[in-house]
């Protein structure tokens, strides 16, 4: 809620105890012009697909009128996306967004691991690049919240998860659950590079 002062948001607690910036709300009547316009259908077009009224639609589209998550989640239905995606389509990510160098971070995994986080802007990704020395191995396994993809650009990998190993060469591609601890080895004589995307920050 706005402060009856300055009518700034009150910024949250952050977990390190520091006061964190408040995230942007997103404009709904934005994004929902932008997809129509993107999809080239008409207010018409969603109205008769999603239930909803011509009306209603064009009075959330100028900022009149608030919409219910139920109404939203019809609307995210409409452009096949779930509601996540859709309330995420916003015009911050209109224009390209670089990941400079601040952005970005070497975690050591161990000896011969190259392991570079990149934070990606404007949504709760990160990127990650991994390049394993022939006989590499993660120092140890690590568990996190989210969920992560492994995806081997070149060479032969071992994804280790909960205590099953996984061989996996170059092209193939491995969706799991995070909470599980995980961790990586190149049993090869040849280099290896692997990209990952996780839901969960890594720090």
């Amino acid at each position: 809620m706005p402060t009856p002062k300055t009518g700034a948001r009150p910024k949250r607690p952050s977990h390190n105890g520091k006061p964190a910036t408040q995230a942007p709300v997103p404009n709904i009547g934005k994004i929902l012009k932008h997809l129509r316009a993107r999809h080239r259908v008409s207010v018409r077009d969603v109205a008769e697909r999603s239930g909803l009224s011509s009306s209603f639609i064009s009075a959330v589209e100028r900022g009149e009128s608030d919409i219910s998550l139920g109404r939203l989640a019809r609307l995210a239905q409409f452009f096949d996306q779930d509601l996540g995606t859709f309330l995420g389509f916003s015009t911050q990510l209109s224009r390209p967004n670089f990941v400079r160098s601040e952005s970005r971070s070497k975690v050591n995994r161990g000896r011969g691991v190259s392991y570079q986080v990149l934070h990606l802007p404007g949504i709760d990704l990160d990127f990650i690049v991994v390049q394993m020395a022939p006989k590499a191995e993660f120092k140890n396994e690590i568990a996190h919240e989210g969920i992560d993809v492994v995806y081997v650009m070149e060479g032969e990998a071992v994804l280790r998860i909960d205590g099953v190993d996984y061989p996996m060469t170059t092209d193939d591609c491995c969706v799991f659950a995070a909470g599980y601890r995980h961790g990586m080895r190149n049993d090869s004589a040849q280099p290896v590079t692997v990209i990952a995307v996780t839901t969960g920050r890594m720090h």
